[in-house]
């Protein structure tokens, strides 16, 4: 067992070190270098695990079958492990894939005397995501780079006995974007494209801008928009002081236990938050980093539908979607830890792999 504990971690590690092709912290590189990352990025996360918890707000409901509710959450926390891995390395192609493990959980404050079915339905329930990303990197000219990511994932309450009266593609959710872009010089890149996400809650189709450019030795500027942008401060080789801003939002396929809703085998639960934070990453050694995020999270939604897959363009419906339940969730302060692992000479010695 410690053997394939020891072998599971060095192949992360390998991949660690050689995901530094795609332009982490290389210093020589030449301007005709043709990958999107630039001098001084933030450093890649191979190996992570994260505590991630929104403090109590008030939320409050509409339903043309419950009628009005109204409740307070009083912590709302995600547990989150995530590895990624090579798959092929190239001068031109660059493969790569990851697997991710979240646990979600809403405790809401005296729930005994609050008989909304949302409320009393969500409440310890363990709302899980499991899956994974394929990223693909290719050069398309000297320094012109496409990008290719897949994202598919079952999210959901299920592990639950109606899981066996459900279709087996009612949890998967996936996300698609393509980029096309260009490395104008070691210190800055962009690129366009489209998405199919659920970014904002709901599964929509919208344009994307990649953009990434260091203002000084120190200062740069990291976004992928609309979904984030970070302005970070880079004063030591294992400090990074981060300001940001971050949509997050994604739907769950639940099952609510209520017998008005029986005809239902399951609903998705969709919502998107907008987070504005301050994010300190230090590194403990050169190999071992700990993150501290905190700041204030604003809703944009949190509703349940029992529409599968409904998508639409930049926000209008392509069908006349009807939510079964239209929430709206206060705004509220939150933090999130980090424990990870990046490459370094220090821990590949001790794996034998330097």
């Amino acid at each position: 067992m410690t053997y394939m504990i020891k072998s599971h971690f060095a192949f992360a590690l390998l991949f660690l070190i050689n995901i530094s092709v795609f332009g982490q912290e290389v210093e020589e590189r030449e301007v005709s270098d043709w990958n999107p990352d630039i001098i001084g990025s933030s450093v890649i996360r191979g190996i992570e695990f994260s505590y991630h918890v929104n403090t109590d707000y008030a939320i409050s409901s509409k339903s043309d079958l419950y009628g009005d509710g109204s409740g307070k959450i009083d912590k709302n926390r995600i547990f989150k492990t995530k590895l990624r891995f090579p798959i092929l390395l190239k001068n031109k192609l660059k493969l790569a894939g990851s697997f991710e493990y979240s646990d979600e959980e809403f405790k809401f404050q005296n729930i005994g005397d609050n008989n909304y079915p949302l409320y009393r339905s969500l409440n310890d329930k363990n709302l899980k995501s499991i899956g994974g990303s394929i990223y693909l990197l290719s050069q398309l000219k000297r320094n012109m780079y496409f990008m290719f990511r897949f994202n598919g994932k079952l999210k959901g309450d299920y592990w639950q006995e109606h899981l066996e009266e459900v279709g087996k593609y009612t949890f998967l959710k996936m996300e698609i974007t393509p980029v096309i872009g260009w490395k104008v010089n070691p210190n800055k890149s962009w690129g366009v494209g489209i998405a199919y996400s659920y970014t904002f809650g709901d599964p929509l189709i919208f344009p994307v801008l990649q953009y990434n450019q260091n203002f000084s030795k120190k200062w740069g500027v990291e976004a992928f928009l609309p979904a984030r942008i970070k302005i970070r401060y880079h004063p030591s080789d294992l400090f990074f002081v981060s300001a940001k801003a971050k949509l997050t939002g994604g739907s769950y396929s639940i099952h609510l236990d209520d017998s008005s809703l029986e005809d239902f085998k399951t609903l998705e639960l969709r919502r998107a938050d907008v987070n504005f934070s301050l994010e300190l990453e230090k590194g403990i050694t050169d190999w071992l980093w700990v993150s501290f995020d905190a700041g204030y999270r604003a809703n944009i939604n949190f509703d349940v539908t029992n529409k599968n897959h409904v998508f639409g363009f930049s926000g209008n419906k392509l069908s006349s979607q009807q939510n079964i339940i239209n929430s709206n969730a206060n705004g509220g302060s939150f933090f999130n830890f980090s424990l990870f692992i990046v490459p370094s000479k220090t821990i590949l010695k001790k794996f034998g792999l330097n």
